[in-house]
């Protein structure tokens, strides 16, 4: 990889490198579960695929923080459980 993909990439996802490895392993199990590729590229592997289409601005990723995952899944629970009552408090 290019260094100026390299500092491309660390612009549009922001976060360090976790957020950007976490955000083309993504792309790249999107790609390998049928998506269609946004770029071509000389070696049409899901990773190279991946990390072009967010150089390219092509893609972008929304990362959801601890809490709101959390009350997500709250939210979830509560709808599809009807034994589950909301007042009540975790032990």
């Amino acid at each position: 990889m290019a260094v100026d993909n390299m500092t491309e990439l660390r612009k549009r996802i922001p976060g360090g490198k976790y957020a950007l490895a976490r955000a083309i392993a993504e792309r790249a199990k999107q790609l390998q579960n049928g998506a269609l590729p946004l770029t071509e590229v000389k070696i049409p592997n899901p990773i190279t695929v991946a990390i072009e289409e967010v150089v390219q601005g092509k893609v972008t990723f929304d990362f959801k923080d601890d809490d709101e995952v959390a009350a997500e899944a709250s939210e979830e629970l509560l709808a599809t459980d009807p034994e589950v009552d909301s007042t009540e408090e975790a032990a």
